[in-house]
């Protein structure tokens, strides 16, 4: 009886707290966000740099992948999700054991075969650079250190990667930016067979100046991806305008390149449901620094100087957009560091008119340390935006992990998959239209490789739709050019979309659907269906030319199947697994050596 009548309050407590959210706007009142203590992953000090909230085993679960970088070097940490709330601790794997000076990562999935591959950059010491790694997931999570890639031969003083498909072939390509010794940017280009190649000469790499964060962003509205770099040490930042594959047009007369400042971090975001994507900057400085907010209307900008996110003065890093309450608009949370008077970070909650104010009250604006980078993601899959801290004051301070206990808001969360552009979907733009509060609101996201400085959200978009019941309709625009649009949406749940195919599938949060691996293979591939019971999904291998080749039921024994593929002459391929209902709920690239 004591236990019923505990949780009867506790169901009280949380609908009056949903209520008093739903009426009034009281700073700290609404935010409910709790300290969650894991092992290893909450209780290990060390000198955290990047986070990064990304599903690395292809389950349907976002894992958590943390940077560290003292001057004498750190291993990295690799926490993959149990689906309990609870994460195992990876020991043994090449990518949390380089025991180096990181510093940003960024994952993707760069040869299109449907896993999540990793690049990781070091900053030099003693006027020395270090080389950046190169890890290539095997597809179940593991990973490989590939030495000879042509981005981890130069040795620099690295501050952050990012993926983007830049010349439209499907595969995406890295850009680097470096803050010390060689200051010109770093631009590799696929070339899909695995390999990459340096590509000098261009307007995004001949500058030299000190750059820290990177944002491939549609800033103009006009289908392709433009870069935005943050400088320091009183530097101008940089815009480059996308005028074609390594076409490049930097722009000067923007007022986001006309203030100097030390600008280490960005992110961008539509902070008032407009359509087009607004900027926050965030800069440090020993004695504080103000950061900066611009929105964007049709590439024309225009600064915001009386607004909380803007007249704090304080010392800023890592930042991240994401919409923690579910009500339709993106709130924004910025990391601090290395300012002696403060140690709290920033969570602003947005009023759905880009109007922010602070959040004084929650446990995520009361925890103190200091914080580089944060990443949010739904780790407990339950519609709710938790975050992930990485700390580092004194560089050895434990990390932190903060559950969204919110309720009383409807959501949606979409996985999109890429078929004609690259399978990550990096780059594509989702719009959501829903009637919040009686009134029409459509929301807009970009799928990017990176979210902040040091700071890379969950691939999954996710959309707060307030007290919408329904979704009016969805539009995805792809990378390669094409648009699809959706209606009769559920709400509350998870939809997976795949390029072209017309329709929203159900993403399976318990098995992750065949994950093939290892790719590249020699001899033999396989299957791994990762805790299925009896699946069976039939697997097609098809030419670049849209042959089929190849197809075999496969079924799940003893939690993996290898079809006999070794038959295939060297090449590239694509393959397809679909459902017993005709549904193809995985594809992408093989590569056979």
């Amino acid at each position: 009886m004591q236990f019923y009548e505990e949780k009867l309050y506790v169901m009280l407590l949380k609908n009056i707290l949903s209520f008093l959210c739903s009426v009034v706007t009281i700073s700290g009142i609404c935010q409910s966000f709790e300290a969650v203590n894991i092992p290893d992953l909450t209780t290990t000090p060390s000198a955290s740099r990047s986070v990064n909230f990304v599903d690395v085993n292809g389950d349907g679960w976002d894992d958590i992948f943390i940077t560290n970088g003292p001057f004498a070097g750190q291993n990295n940490m690799l926490y993959l999700n149990n689906q309990n709330n609870t994460f195992t601790t990876i020991a043994a794997d090449p990518i949390v054991n380089d025991n180096d000076r990181s510093d940003g990562a960024s994952f993707a999935d760069v040869d299109n075969d449907g896993d999540l591959d990793a690049f990781v950059v070091t900053f030099g010491a003693n006027g020395v650079g270090k080389k950046n790694y190169f890890y290539r997931n095997q597809g179940n999570g593991s990973f490989v250190y590939e030495p000879n890639s042509a981005m981890g031969i130069p040795l620099t003083y690295s501050e952050m990667c990012a993926w983007i498909d830049l010349n439209n072939d499907q595969n995406l390509d890295l850009y680097v930016t470096n803050s010390v010794g060689n200051l010109h940017n770093l631009y590799y280009e696929n070339q899909g067979d695995g390999s990459f190649e340096g590509v000098f000469g261009l307007t995004i790499s001949g500058e030299s100046l000190p750059s820290r964060s990177i944002d491939w962003i549609d800033y103009d509205g006009d289908g392709d991806s433009d870069l935005f770099v943050t400088n320091e040490e009183n530097h101008a930042n940089s815009l480059f305008r996308n005028d074609g594959p390594n076409n490049f047009t930097q722009i000067n007369d923007l007022t986001i390149t006309l203030s100097f400042n030390n600008s280490v971090g960005s992110s961008w975001a539509d902070i008032d449901n407009d359509g087009d994507f607004d900027l926050f900057v965030a800069n440090y400085a020993t004695n504080g620094e103000a950061n900066q907010l611009y929105f964007n209307e049709n590439g024309i900008f225009s600064e915001v100087t009386n607004s909380p996110v803007t007249t704090a003065i304080t010392s800023s890093f890592g930042s991240t957009f994401g919409d923690v309450d579910n009500d339709g608009d993106l709130d924004l949370f910025v990391c601090n560091a290395y300012l002696g008077s403060q140690d709290t970070n920033f969570l602003y909650l947005n009023d759905g008119s880009g109007n922010f104010s602070l959040d004084t009250g929650s446990a995520l604006a009361l925890h103190q340390g200091y914080t580089f980078g944060a990443a949010f993601g739904d780790y407990d899959n339950d519609g709710w935006l938790d975050i992930v801290l990485g700390n580092t004051l004194n560089e050895n301070q434990s990390n932190a992990l903060f559950h969204n206990t919110g309720t009383g808001n409807n959501w949606v969360k979409l996985h999109c998959q890429g078929t004609e552009s690259n399978f990550s979907a990096v780059g594509a733009v989702v719009k959501l239209k829903a009637i919040i509060n009686g009134t029409e609101v459509w929301q807009t996201r970009s799928i990017a490789s990176a979210s902040g400085y040091c700071s890379q959200n969950s691939y999954t978009v996710h959309f707060g739709l307030g007290d919408a019941t329904t979704i009016e309709e969805l539009i995805v625009k792809w990378p390669a050019g094409t648009t699809e649009s959706f209606s009769n949406i559920t709400i509350n749940e998870a939809h997976l979309i795949i390029e072209g195919q017309g329709t929203l599938g159900q993403p399976n949060f318990n098995l992750g659907h065949g994950v093939v691996y290892p790719n590249p293979f020699t001899e033999q591939i396989s299957i791994a269906f990762l805790g299925s019971k009896n699946e069976s999904l039939l697997f097609q291998v098809y030419t670049m030319a849209g042959k089929l080749i190849f197809e075999e039921t496969v079924t799940d024994s003893e939690n993996h199947t290898s079809p006999p593929l070794s038959f295939l002459t060297k090449g590239t391929y694509v393959y397809t697994l679909s459902n017993v209902e005709g549904k193809i709920v995985k594809t992408g690239k093989i590569i056979k050596q």
